[in-house]
């Protein structure tokens, strides 16, 4: 389990310590509830992350502690599973309201229970993450490199800039592309990539992608 000493959470840029703590006082549902309930939980997480200025770009590890009586868990069957409450907390904290940008970054995940006493039922969730590691939201574009393969870019650089950062995606791109054709495998072919990683433009919900052709036309009006 993680250490649990709270460090701040800054909205504006991820803390320097790699790890940060949300409480949120409401009941975790699970995967199979109905979607009025699933939404509850939604609406509760996005209403704090949505304040954030930042998303996290990196792998991350989750530990989820819901807080609820011995009593409900024992002799009742009207509770949520542990480990069936993941997924919709995983999907709040996914896309452009959350602090992640698709749950395919979560490398790690555990969940627990433990009994409260006089508290409402809550849950926490505690994210360790890579600090440096984040792009700003409102400037956050995917470049599609290919058919599936997007990688994310600052939308508000200056022209030159942008030009040499697709320069180097297409010739990244290529090197890895052609180490495979010659028998390489993925490992291997992954060490000539940049160590942001790159998404599968169907993981990209709700953001802006834009292809590279297209933004290289924009690069010289």
């Amino acid at each position: 389990m993680f250490a649990k000493e709270t460090q701040e959470i800054r909205e504006d840029e991820p803390n320097e310590f790699g790890e940060m703590s949300f409480n949120f006082k409401i009941k975790p549902v699970s995967q199979q509830a109905i979607r009025s309930k699933k939404d509850e939980v939604t609406n509760a997480i996005q209403k704090v992350t949505k304040n954030l200025k930042y998303l996290l770009s990196g792998d991350v590890a989750i530990e989820i502690v819901w807080h609820i009586n011995e009593d409900e868990r024992y002799e009742s069957d009207a509770n949520a599973d542990v480990d069936n409450i993941i997924k919709p907390i995983l999907d709040a904290l996914s896309g452009p309201l959350g602090i992640i940008i698709n749950d395919s970054q979560v490398q790690f995940i555990s969940t627990q229970w433990v009994s409260r006493y006089e508290d409402d039922e809550q849950f926490d969730i505690t994210i360790k993450y890579e600090p440096d590691a984040w792009y700003e939201k409102k400037c956050l574009v995917f470049v599609q490199l290919n058919k599936t393969l997007c990688m994310p870019l600052k939308g508000n650089l200056p022209k030159d800039d942008t030009s040499i950062f697709l320069n180097v995606f297409e010739m990244q791109l290529s090197a890895r592309e052609a180490i495979i054709k010659k028998g390489g495998n993925y490992y291997m072919a992954q060490s000539v990539m940049s160590i942001q990683r790159i998404f599968h433009k169907t993981r990209l919900n709700g953001f802006k992608i834009i292809g590279l052709k297209e933004l290289r036309a924009q690069l010289v009006k």
